[in-house]
């Protein structure tokens, strides 16, 4: 949990109960019966609309997603329904997208193709409509979404596209699974989610030092579940390139540490990591905020670390804060001896 500056984000997860199954292919042996409805979805849909994070590797080779896919369903009560044709229209709903998210980018059109089930076609470019025809016995329709070079994406950025069904003729009823925003970023092979534990000696300073959860005496499930630790996120900058992020105290571009009583953290100070991907290796690290930052800081790689990625994804790294400012004697400033366990996707 971010505790001074950003709430975490939560997905809708409005999965419909009306869902033939939760399985991309689904199958129809039977009819519903005369008591049901004529119900038309979209599967993992939801109102508002449910977010389905689908990142793709920062790589130029194409790619078509897989958890945001669009399956569009008409779930009818008999056989004669199923035997009429039907047309549904889907919004590409980009305020739906604003409302998840206010820092996403709407998705632009150069950057990823759509393939189309038969029957379904789209009008319009951002913003546009899709028409969905289903003809008699057919009850589902996808729309696949195509990264063709994820190396023109903005690696820093989140993009949405977002899908919301809007009209059913031929007696159809829209559910409340009728919305889904895909979120799509580039991801390279180091971007995730970690804990970061090891200690911090600050040589200004020696009250200020490393986050723990047991010190601060917050009740957090991620520092329980990880010895302490704070939660880092490594954002992908580049093809082998990662920025530090703080998700539990500041949600912000900061290392924080811990300033006996209080959350702190080093103004002006994050980690840009650069890494070898030939030997899986950290070639050097920078200051986010500059090189040096207004404040004089600096960041530098400190060689007697590991640095280096191990074979479960855990970083072992060694770094320093460099802040030319301080008396004599006083730099590097701070030592940093972390590990950074791998903890997934973030």
């Amino acid at each position: 949990m971010k505790y001074l500056q950003i709430s975490k984000q939560i997905a809708a997860l409005g999965l419909a109960a009306f869902m033939f199954s939760s399985c991309d292919k689904a199958t129809v042996t039977a009819p519903l019966g005369d008591a049901g409805q004529n119900l038309v979805t979209i599967l993992q849909g939801g109102t508002p609309a449910t977010i389905i994070k689908d990142p793709v590797d920062f790589v130029a080779t194409p790619k078509t997603l897989t958890k945001g896919v669009i399956d569009i369903r008409r779930e009818v009560p008999t056989a004669a329904a199923l035997a009429q044709t039907m047309t549904v229209t889907i919004k590409d709903d980009t305020a739906a997208v604003r409302a998840a998210n206010a820092a996403y980018v709407q998705f632009p059109t150069n950057l990823y193709t759509l393939t189309l089930s038969d029957g379904v076609t789209k009008t319009g470019g951002q913003g546009g409509t899709f028409t969905v025809v289903f003809k008699p016995g057919e009850f589902a329709k996808q729309i696949y979404i195509n990264i063709p070079n994820a190396t023109l994406l903005n690696p820093s950025a989140l993009y949405g596209l977002g899908f919301t069904i809007t009209t059913a003729d031929a007696g159809g009823k829209i559910a409340t699974a009728k919305s889904v925003v895909v979120e799509v970023g580039a991801k390279n092979p180091w971007d995730g989610s970690y804990a970061v534990t090891g200690p911090m000696v600050d040589a200004v300073n020696p009250a200020l030092v490393q986050w723990n959860n047991s010190l601060a005496g917050i009740t957090d499930p991620f520092c329980s579940a990880h010895g302490g630790a704070w939660n880092l996120y490594l954002i992908t900058t580049g093809a082998t390139q990662c920025v530090m992020y703080d998700n539990t105290i500041w949600g912000d571009f900061f290392h924080p540490i811990w300033a006996s009583p209080g959350n702190s953290g080093y103004g002006s100070y994050a980690l840009v990591v650069n890494f070898n991907a030939s030997n899986n290796t950290i070639s050097s690290v920078v200051n986010y905020y500059g090189q040096p930052s207004g404040n004089t800081r600096s960041a530098q790689l400190n060689p007697a670390g590991a640095n280096a990625v191990q074979a479960n994804k855990d970083i072992l790294i060694k770094y320093y804060l460099i802040q030319t400012n301080q008396p004599t004697g006083t730099n590097p400033r701070t030592t940093f001896d972390e590990k950074w366990e791998y903890v997934g996707s973030r």
